[in-house]
């Protein structure tokens, strides 16, 4: 399917040389030689750009740009201006133009721009696409993961989510406790209520009780008012407690009482106060151990244990490792302005034959600053940090590599081709393979729909 351009311009001359040099390049071209006509053809069809000269009869470029964005909202506007026009070919850009060239110009930048343009709309609707894919497939409140593993943990955020339990979320660090927790409130009752986290660890021990219950002015030396702790910032929401293992003992008991009772005494109090909070908590250490050894309260154990969310590691689910990297891929291109395409095969490869000590958050990492160094469409071995192969030490099986590639090849290409509504030059091009292999490719990994012409 070829790209539709709208040409409009009043120059018979430069209108048909246009037409004749941009069909050649492919593209199906109409033409107009002033805005009301432009305005009759848009009204007719869809155009995927128009180009609009700046000094017409009647209507200026601004103003049928302005009236042609409400027939056509989703086409980006050039605008062609003569020397003498460009700080208004600059205001109509500030308007809303996707470029302005200046007459006379080269036919190659021109078509150079054009392509720019039609090759970006194309990458967004295949991150579109893929997005979409992910959401189906393994996406879960932005947690990726199709692994059998993720698709318990999303299991039990699904039965958890709706009641007021509490939770204990466990993992190492960096696998995505608080993306539970966080999921656990949006699927709660209490989803338009606060979402408060507080870790634990990052708070003074003889601070934290304090910041969990508040005190009243004059509790202590340099209680100059009355704080509101956590509880009550949190009243009616959820109260997500990260590193809950790092709490002093002494402090437990009150935590426990908080929960069972619902009722906080804050510091200077003179009697009780009762709260309405759910208590998620979430550690990276064994709990259980931790209780047996008389570093954390049985009971509390117990009781923040009704229901344990065990979070895998990511080397004991490599196969998330594709579509997390396109997952992020996808974020960074949103937050860079970027249209990277995704990560070369042997960068995938290298990904899955990671520990991955650092778990999902130093994958996000990696991918970030890959992302910030690639300039070009695809990331490779060069935008990795230096060494980065000497953290990949323990290797899964050639066998588990190929399925995983495998998949990762069959999500891309099928994405792509679903994107070009099967067309199979357009998505070879954008995949950066010749046309054999594509087909080649579709054979091979028995891509449905992909088979045909």
């Amino acid at each position: 399917m070829s790209e539709t351009i709208l040409v409009v311009d009043d120059e018979t001359a430069l209108r048909d040389s246009l037409r004749e040099l941009l069909e050649e390049e492919g593209y199906a071209v109409t033409v107009a030689a002033d805005g009301e006509e432009a305005l009759r053809h848009a009204a007719e069809r869809g155009y995927d750009l128009v180009l609009l000269d700046m000094v017409m009869p009647g209507a200026d470029g601004v103003e049928v740009m302005g009236r042609l964005k409400t027939v056509l909202p989703g086409a980006p506007v050039f605008i062609m201006t003569a020397f003498g026009s460009i700080e208004s070919a600059v205001e109509a850009v500030k308007l809303g133009a996707a470029e302005y060239i200046v007459k006379p110009f080269d036919f190659s930048e021109l078509l150079l721009k054009a392509r720019r343009l039609f090759r970006e709309r194309e990458l967004m609707r295949v991150n579109q696409s893929l997005r979409e894919t992910l959401r189906r497939s393994g996406m879960y409140s932005h947690m990726v993961g199709a692994s059998p593993a993720m698709r318990e943990v999303f299991a039990l955020i699904e039965r958890i989510g709706p009641t007021a339990s509490t939770a204990l979320i466990t993992g190492e660090s960096g696998v995505g406790k608080e993306l539970v927790a966080r999921a656990i409130h949006e699927k709660s009752p209490r989803r338009d209520q606060p979402y408060l986290p507080v870790n634990c660890a990052a708070i003074p021990p003889t601070l934290l009780e304090s910041e969990l219950f508040g005190h009243y002015k004059g509790s202590f030396t340099g209680a100059e008012a009355r704080h509101e702790g956590y509880f009550r910032l949190a009243e009616g929401g959820t109260l997500f407690l990260d590193e809950i293992g790092s709490m002093p003992v002494e402090l437990q008991g009150k935590l426990l009482r908080a929960i069972e009772q619902r009722e906080i005494i804050p510091l200077g109090g003179r009697g009780v106060e009762r709260v309405n909070v759910r208590i998620l908590a979430a550690a990276n250490r064994n709990l259980k151990e931790e209780a047996a050894a008389g570093r954390f309260r049985e009971d509390l154990y117990y009781r923040l244990s009704m229901f344990e969310i065990a979070i895998a590691p990511l080397r004991d689910r490599r196969e998330d490792i594709p579509p997390l990297v396109d997952w992020f891929v996808a974020q960074f291109n949103a937050d860079f302005g970027k249209n990277v395409r995704g990560a070369a095969k042997e960068v995938i490869a290298a990904f899955l034959a990671c520990d991955w000590r650092g778990n999902v958050r130093e994958l996000k990492n990696i991918i970030e600053r890959a992302m910030i160094m690639c300039d070009g469409e695809w990331i490779n071995e060069q935008h990795l940090p230096a060494g980065f192969g000497q953290l990949c030490s323990q290797s899964p099986s050639p066998q588990f590599l190929r399925q995983a590639l495998d998949r990762y090849e069959r999500t891309l290409i099928a994405d792509t081709l679903r994107s070009t509504e099967n067309d199979k030059k357009r998505a070879a091009e954008i995949l950066g393979v010749s046309l054999p292999s594509l087909y080649r490719k579709v054979r091979e990994l028995g891509i449905e729909g992909g088979a045909g012409e």
